[in-house]
């Protein structure tokens, strides 16, 4: 049976990748995306060429609490269920200590934390009429085991989502398993210049972090282990073994 996975910020960078993988696959796809809608049409243009069995897009924003919790319905009216949901969408930006707000700390919040667990939740209730066991896998970041003072809020939010993936797995089976990955740098973002990402992807242990094919596969290990829940992923090339003081997009 064919499996049909929706990929949260499935449109462009990781999420992208996530989807053409998926695609090559045989899966069915439903692409979410909240501001690239020619991305969108662009990813689902390929991932049909890629061998989708079928691709939807679907347009929101999840730090609109209304819109999450429509949306795992509003897929599943649309494509008929879903068996895998990746938690890509992620709000990344920057502040330390002297920078810090409360309104800052919640904006991540709502697109980091309460966007995967709520619609981790949302998934585990359609589930609990099916026959089948659904599964949801939640990307994260190498900064949850080597931390540093750098992208305060969104460290914060990133390690509450990873506290709860256990939780959420003991509480959601059998009806969901529930994973996670933790990538290291992957792609240029911020202020960074190719250069500062050149030299940045080679802090790791085996001399290269990762890339977005390197997360896609990942993903796809996981779906495909019926055996595994609760566990977080780290596939970064071994950055989280190197420790620094400072994230690793700043003095490379």
């Amino acid at each position: 049976m064919t499996r049909i996975a929706l990929v949260t910020g499935g449109a462009t960078r990781i999420g992208r990748a996530i989807c053409l993988q998926l695609a090559a696959r045989g899966y069915g796809l439903v692409i979410h995306y909240r501001k690239s809608r020619e991305e969108a049409i662009e990813t689902h243009t390929d991932c049909l060429s890629a061998g989708a069995a079928f691709a939807e897009t679907v347009c929101g924003d999840l730090s609109d609490a209304r819109f999450r919790a429509g949306l795992i319905r509003q897929v599943t009216t649309l494509v008929g269920r879903i068996d895998l949901l990746v938690n890509n969408a992620s709000l990344f930006e920057y502040d330390d200590a002297s920078s810090f707000s409360a309104e800052q700390l919640a904006a991540h919040l709502q697109s980091n934390y309460l966007a995967p667990v709520e619609l981790t939740m949302a998934l585990h209730r359609q589930m609990l009429d099916s026959a089948s066991q659904g599964h949801v896998v939640t990307l994260l970041d190498q900064k949850i085991f080597n931390l540093n003072t750098d992208y305060m809020s969104y460290t914060l939010a990133k390690l509450a989502s990873h506290a709860a993936i256990r939780y959420l797995a003991q509480c959601c089976a059998p009806a969901l398993r529930v994973n996670a990955i933790a990538p290291g740098v992957t792609l240029v973002s911020g202020d960074m210049s190719a250069t500062d990402f050149d030299k940045a992807h080679t802090i790791a242990a085996l001399g290269r972090s990762n890339t977005p094919e390197d997360i896609a596969a990942s993903v796809l290990f996981l779906d495909a282990s019926g055996a595994i829940t609760g566990q977080t992923l780290a596939v970064d090339g071994g950055q989280h073994l190197v420790p620094r003081g400072r994230d690793v997009a700043f003095g490379a």
